[in-house]
């Protein structure tokens, strides 16, 4: 049994759709918790038990952990909470005990790069992630932290920028170097690490696509509407947004890298 928290958002939902597929023929059954039912698809409903609740909270984690033998972990964002602490650490404490109760075998979740770094105890949601990663780990659980860097589907929120003027803006410095992962390599990261739990022990998984960007601004010109444009990227401009926005910004081409 395999329980997917967080499976209606962005990185949760593409775990599911590849278990879906997966898990199956594995003879592995899945289970999601869920706060709103509602939000699965009708056919997704009739293939997974579902766990109505949040995984935040203990009665509910109790129940689902119940017979499981992994969990996909990802701690919600919440920005109403009183600190980071309490959307990572706060959040995982009732998860963390019934890892233990119940005898959980493996648990894979979402954190991210920074351990090890001169700024990994004053580094904002990573240092709070790592903090994450630690209480899970200390339950004696076999643990696999996602160390993911900033989101590639991130820059879609910022689609009519980079649509009508070929630009998109970040709050790093113009010379620093940025590692990005599409939400969809990191689902796939973690089902694979669900499907073969052949691993033991605690641990890391840099999830990273192929090239880390530079975010040094450049005139650029497109080769179908000869159209100068500014383009703040260290990929190839190969065509304007306009023409061709998947060629430029998408995230298809990124892949995750385990280790």
């Amino acid at each position: 049994m395999i329980v997917i928290t967080a499976p209606t958002g962005q990185i949760g939902s593409r775990v599911m759709g590849i278990l879906l597929n997966e898990a199956p023929e594995r003879g592995e059954e899945l289970r999601v918790i869920v706060r709103d039912p509602g939000k699965l698809p009708d056919a997704v409903r009739a293939r997974v038990d579902v766990v109505t609740g949040s995984h935040g909270d203990a009665e509910v984690v109790d129940r689902a952990f119940a017979g499981a033998d992994a969990v996909f972990w990802l701690a919600p964002s919440h920005p109403k909470a009183p600190s980071l602490d309490a959307v990572y650490s706060g959040f995982t404490r009732a998860a963390a005990k019934a890892f233990t109760v119940h005898g959980v075998g493996h648990v894979v979740g979402v954190s991210a790069l920074g351990r090890g770094t001169p700024a990994a105890g004053r580094a904002g949601h990573v240092t709070a992630s790592l903090a994450m990663d630690d209480l899970i780990a200390g339950t004696g659980v076999a643990y696999r932290a996602l160390a993911c860097p900033s989101f590639m589907d991130n820059l879609l929120r910022q689609v009519a920028s980079i649509r009508d003027d070929g630009v998109f803006t970040d709050t790093a410095a113009a010379d620093r170097t940025a590692p990005m992962a599409a939400t969809g390599d990191i689902a796939a990261a973690a089902a694979g690490l669900l499907l073969d739990r052949s691993w033991t022990g605690t641990g890391e998984v840099p999830v990273l696509g192929p090239r880390t960007f530079r975010r040094t601004t450049r005139r650029a010109s497109c080769p179908r509407c000869s159209a100068a444009r500014s383009a703040t990227s260290g990929s190839r401009w190969r065509t304007c947004a306009p023409h061709s926005p998947g060629a430029a910004w998408g995230t298809r081409s990124w892949r995750a890298t385990s280790t």
